[in-house]
């Protein structure tokens, strides 16, 4: 049942934060402690407010993004998800792998491998050939 749950609350993340924009459901589905232990800005991004800013930042980078989850799987009080954003206004695609704890029905702390040369690349920010 919890896992139910927990798989739940991640796909709210995911479509009602990430692909509405409704960047006011992070306050009850992230834990004021949270804490994002990878990503661009390593253990930097904490609480509900940090995940807003992030979301508007990539939001505003890739405008119209939608993210699909590929594939989702609980186990206990973790949340695993490989998914998949494409921004058809920058013709840009970025994908990655999204690990969660969760606890008290929030999200308390969070790991992530994404394409991070691929966007750099697909924003014209870094050399092809790293």
């Amino acid at each position: 049942m919890i896992e139910q749950t927990n798989a739940i609350l991640m796909r709210r993340v995911i479509e009602e934060i990430w692909n509405q924009g409704n960047l006011a459901v992070a306050d009850q589905l992230f834990a004021p402690t949270y804490v994002n232990h990878a990503g661009l800005i390593t253990d930097l991004v904490r609480g509900p407010e940090a995940i807003k800013i992030s979301v508007a930042l990539y939001r505003t980078a890739f405008p119209e993004f939608q993210v699909r989850i590929d594939a989702l799987t609980t186990k206990r009080d973790a949340v695993v998800v490989r998914w998949t954003a494409d921004s058809p206004t920058r013709q840009g695609r970025l994908t990655g792998i999204l690990v969660s704890r969760i606890a008290g029905n929030q999200i308390t702390e969070s790991w992530m491998q994404w394409d991070q040369k691929g966007v750099t690349q697909q924003l014209g920010i870094s050399p092809i050939n790293l």
